[in-house]
């Protein structure tokens, strides 16, 4: 992870953003970090980007294990709503 830690708990707010997971809105830290990241492995399937999203996820926030299939949607959807241009037909 490329990112410095932030100096204060405001800093470490900014950090976060909401996605609708399970129509429940959540705070993900670190969700840029998490979807530049994983842009950048560029993986080969779709299954393989939820796992690396949800991997790296697990690194800045806590995800319960019945939510996980929840979690991997939200970030899959964020990250191909970052990313168009790279949508599988």
């Amino acid at each position: 992870m490329g990112s410095e830690k932030p100096c204060c708990p405001a800093a470490a707010a900014r950090k976060v953003r909401k996605l609708s997971i399970g129509g429940t809105l959540i705070g993900i830290a670190e969700l840029d970090t998490i979807l530049e990241e994983v842009g950048r492995l560029a993986p080969a399937s779709d299954a393989e980007a939820r796992a690396e999203l949800l991997a790296r996820a697990r690194i800045f926030n806590y995800i319960p294990p019945q939510a996980e299939g929840g979690y991997a949607e939200a970030l899959f959807q964020e990250y191909r709503r970052t990313r168009p241009s790279e949508g599988r037909e």
